[in-house]
């Protein structure tokens, strides 16, 4: 068997809302911020659904299935090397910035985090703040992010379901209010707030900021475009190519075909709409937030409905 359905772990943090649950059929008695469709990271991790894998952790199948299931550019890695989530902004998160390898290491993160979002669901006038418009001294930049007016230094931009953003680690960022996107990430968890408007949590405590690691970790070099435009490949439009994950779209209106080569896994997320998917014999359904896993050098994968689908590999 090479299809591998996955049960996400779910994460609740205060801005999440119930459009997981709702409208991607995320199993949930509380609202939800993030399901992590794919990840192996410790204590947070995606579950085989089905088959005679079923209620193992994905690290539990590769430990079976052998390194070789990730690919050839897994090679090197020391920990699962991916990890692809939806989101659920109800309400904004904070101004908030990851690091890249190299200042993770030095501040004892565990790991850089370049990431990468596409719009799924959004409210009408929805924006991110992506990026710096410019470049400030380290004086000016702290006292922005003191007084609450580091938005004023941040570009707002308008989003529209489909929109794709790659987040270079280093990135002052934000998602905001009414908008649902899928992103695909290095692994990592380390985010470090700059600002939270002062909100507080269920217990009345606002959240712990990290201004002294977050100035250190922000490159403020300007963006040099918002959106990721997307090229046309064979049947895919590919999003994003970085050393860190290749991530293209598939508009099935029928049927598709790809291929799963020795260089790396595939993930596949529905973002829309329901098929099947099949390979070597094997064929299951899918429907709109649901992820596949398929591993390394699996050959050809057909996919048939009407769905919008998120091809993640390395």
């Amino acid at each position: 068997m090479n299809l591998f359905k996955l049960k996400p772990y779910c994460a609740k943090a205060i801005w999440g809302g119930d459009n997981l649950r709702k409208k991607y059929g995320k199993i949930s008695d509380e609202n939800i911020a993030e399901a992590w469709e794919l990840s192996g990271y410790p204590g947070k991790e995606s579950v085989i659904v089905g088959g005679e894998f079923d209620g193992k952790t994905i690290t539990e199948l590769i430990s079976v299935l052998g390194s070789r299931a990730l690919g050839i550019k897994a090679e090197g890695y020391d920990k699962f090397p991916m990890l692809i989530k939806l989101i659920d902004a109800a309400a904004p998160l904070s101004i908030q910035v990851h690091p890249n390898d190299e200042i993770a290491q030095k501040l004892g993160a565990d790991g850089g985090k370049t990431e990468m979002w596409i719009i799924c669901d959004c409210e009408k006038d929805a924006f991110i703040y992506y990026g710096m418009k410019e470049v400030l001294s380290s004086e000016a930049f702290e006292k922005a992010i003191l007084d609450g007016s580091i938005t004023e230094h941040l570009n707002k931009v308008y989003v529209k379901p489909g929109d794709t953003f790659f987040i270079k680690a280093g990135t002052v960022h934000a998602i905001g209010a009414g908008i649902t996107i899928c992103e695909i990430q290095q692994t990592s968890d380390t985010t470090y707030r700059l600002f939270d408007y002062k909100r507080k949590d269920a217990n009345g405590n606002e959240r712990e900021l990290h201004i002294e690691k977050g100035i250190i970790a922000t490159d403020q070099t300007p963006p040099e475009k918002f959106y990721e435009e997307g090229v046309r490949k064979g049947g895919e439009t590919v999003l994003v190519s970085c050393p860190y994950f290749n991530v293209s779209r598939l508009d099935v209106k029928g049927e598709a075909l790809v291929t799963v080569g020795k260089e790396s896994f595939s993930a596949f997320t529905v973002t829309d709409g329901d098929g099947t998917i099949s390979n070597c014999g094997d064929e299951m359904s899918l429907t709109k937030g649901e992820t596949v896993f398929i591993h390394a050098d699996s050959g050809n994968v057909k996919i048939c409905g009407n769905m919008t689908v998120v091809r993640s590999q390395l």
